[in-house]
């Protein structure tokens, strides 16, 4: 992923940030524009392209999955290190 932010204009390298932690794995989690997400469990005993991929947009002033990704993936970004 570093080489790939490397290899990004200079103006956009700034956009990809990039962390790891020291956690179980569980989901991959990518948000777009603050409203929404994309989200696919880690499944033990399947490959990546058999896992489900969902789709969550955020719902303002409503609770739902998306407040839920959002908040585990801030969890684990708070306590990540910057790569």
């Amino acid at each position: 992923m570093r080489r790939l932010r490397d290899r990004l204009p200079t103006e956009a390298r700034g956009r990809v940030e990039l962390a790891t932690y020291d956690e179980t794995l569980r989901f991959n989690t990518v948000f777009i524009d603050g409203g929404l997400c994309i989200m696919q469990p880690y499944l033990q005993e399947a490959r990546g392209v058999d896992a489900p991929t969902f789709v969550i947009e955020r719902k303002p002033n409503s609770p739902g999955l998306f407040h839920v990704f959002r908040h585990a993936y801030d969890s684990l970004w708070e306590r990540g290190k910057p790569a």
